[in-house]
């Protein structure tokens, strides 16, 4: 069985990208993933952002794993909003 955790990225234009993020997948590897849909070459001024439980906007960190973050307990998908920093 395939591990990982479904993702729906909300991109700059409204289309939605739905990914399986694999649990060792890095943050910087995903908006590497994301950038290459718009063929961004300066990608160090977009990054991927998520909602809080309290509604806050809080950034990935490049370094971490993608799932190591402190998602909203939800099952399902993880729902991630790629911006412009």
């Amino acid at each position: 069985m395939t591990e990982g955790r479904l993702c729906q990225v909300q991109l700059l234009d409204d289309r939605k990208l739905e990914l399986l993020v694999q649990p060792k997948l890095l943050s910087y590897e995903l908006v590497d993933l994301v950038s290459s849909h718009f063929n961004l070459k300066e990608k160090e001024f977009f990054g991927l952002a998520f909602f809080s439980d309290n509604g806050q906007c809080k950034w990935l960190q490049m370094d971490r794993r993608v799932l190591d973050h402190d998602f909203v307990k939800k099952h399902g998908s993880i729902a991630l909003n790629f911006l412009v920093r």
